[in-house]
Formats: C-alpha cells, sequence, structure tokens
C-alpha cells in the first residue's frame, strides 16, 4: 500500500458512543486512531462503490436516510486527518451512491465496534455455518500464527475489516441471485418503521431501494396491490353489492 504524507482533516458528525469506543479501542490496541481509520476508510469506500456498482439512491432515499440519521441524535463533532486520496475516495464513492458522508462514516465505525458475529445477528445469519469458508479465505490468520508478531499486526490491520461477514455472505448469496449480496447492500434497521423507536439505527444505512422508502410510488405499491386483490375477492363472492341489495 502506498504511503501518502499528504493529509487532510475531515470534520464529521459522529454518534458518541462510537466515538467513545472507537477511542478506546485504539488506544487498548496501542493504534493511531486515524492512521488505522485512513486504512478502513480507504478500503471501505472502495468496497462501497465495488458493491453498489450500477445502484443510486433517489433523492427520497437519500433525504430518508438523512432523516433517520439525524434522529439517531447524540452527536459529536469530531475531526480525523486522513490522506488527502482517501478523502477523495469517499467523497467520490458517496456521490456515485447518492449518500450522505458522514452516514457512511457512522456506518463503518458501527461495524468496526461491533463485530463479525453481532454484524451477522442483524441478518440473522449464523457465522459459525460459514467458519470453514472464512479460514479458508483468512490469510491473515496464518500470518497471525506463523509470522513475525509485526508483520503479523501489520497484514492484520491492513486486510479487509469484514472479510468474515463478507465471505459468509458471498457463500450464503452466491452471485447471480436476485438477492442482497455484498456487506453495504445489506439494511440496517427498519427504514419503513413508523416511529422513531421502530427504525432504530435506519440512519447508518447507506443505500435503500425506493420500495423502503416511506410514501414512495415503490413502497406504496404493495399496499395498494392488496386492496385491489381484496376488492377482487369481494367481487367474486358477491360481497361488494351487498350493501345495495338490502
Amino acid at each position: 500500500m502506498t504511503v501518502q504524507s499528504d493529509k487532510r482533516k475531515i470534520t464529521v458528525q459522529l454518534w458518541r458512543p462510537l466515538l467513545l469506543g472507537i477511542n478506546e479501542l485504539t488506544s487498548k490496541t496501542c493504534l493511531n486512531r486515524d492512521s488505522y481509520l485512513n486504512l478502513v476508510f480507504a478500503h471501505e469506500s472502495e468496497m462501497l462503490a465495488h458493491e453498489l456498482i450500477g445502484k443510486r439512491n433517489s433523492e427520497a432515499a437519500r433525504a430518508h436516510i438523512k432523516q433517520c440519521f439525524a434522529e439517531i441524535k447524540d452527536f459529536q463533532q469530531v475531526s480525523f486527518n486522513l490522506e488527502i486520496a482517501t478523502v477523495q475516495s469517499i467523497v467520490q464513492a458517496c456521490e456515485k451512491v447518492n449518500v450522505w458522508r458522514d452516514t457512511f462514516i457512522n456506518r463503518v465505525i458501527y461495524f468496526l465496534l461491533r463485530g463479525p458475529r453481532r454484524m451477522a445477528e442483524l441478518w440473522g445469519i449464523n457465522l459459525s455455518e460459514y467458519e470453514t469458508a472464512i479460514f479458508n479465505d483468512g490469510r491473515e490468520i496464518r500470518w497471525l500464527l506463523l509470522s513475525p508478531p509485526l508483520e503479523a499486526i501489520n497484514e492484520l490491520i491492513q486486510a479487509d475489516p469484514f472479510q468474515s461477514i463478507r465471505t459468509a455472505l458471498n457463500v450464503r448469496y452466491p452471485k447471480g441471485r436476485e438477492i442482497l449480496l455484498g456487506l453495504h447492500e445489506q439494511v440496517i434497521g427498519v427504514p419503513t418503521g413508523k416511529t422513531r423507536e421502530t427504525r432504530g439505527l435506519a440512519g447508518l444505512n447507506v443505500h435503500l431501494d425506493d420500495s423502503n422508502v416511506p410514501g414512495t410510488p415503490e413502497n406504496l405499491a404493495p399496499a395498494a396491490s392488496w386492496e385491489d386483490f381484496l376488492q377482487n375477492i369481494e367481487s367474486s363472492a358477491g360481497l361488494g353489492d351487498k350493501g345495495n341489495s338490502q
């Protein structure tokens, strides 16, 4: 990986529990917070663009995600000192997907702190079922066991931070199936929930189909179709005219 000396500060609104968590974790592991996050953001911005290639939030979806994000509350303004190339990669990926940058930043840090097993639980995945595939993909695990410690640590922190859950998703949802595949396609919370409590952490999504955006034609279509279906049943059973026959 090429290291650039030129850096730029970006200021974001970070959910306070995430800020406290990432500060504590990087301190415990003797990592420079911003240097490590620079590696993670550089990788994940590329994955965002790759996993969502050809997909872009509508303006309604972008606005709904941002509204759900604001509902989380308890934010703190924080600056990260990142390489210029990483900042540019984040901006470009978020523009392609049409999502607010701070949403992406919060989502990635949330995943870092939640860990693979608890991430998998969000989508009803039992990670134990995919252990063989995960360990076959996990080159950094072999380095950790067989290499000098510092080399192993270097390999580990520069690897895909979410390799295990991505492997499980790829095994569970082979390419070509009409189903959510990539990590950044996976939905958090209940975007269509009627209250802030039921929506949960829907503000940490980076992409929503309009079917998951309240008030859009795509979201209203199933309800309209169901009403038409019920009316057809009533008409077929003669229920529709019962009131007029009395």
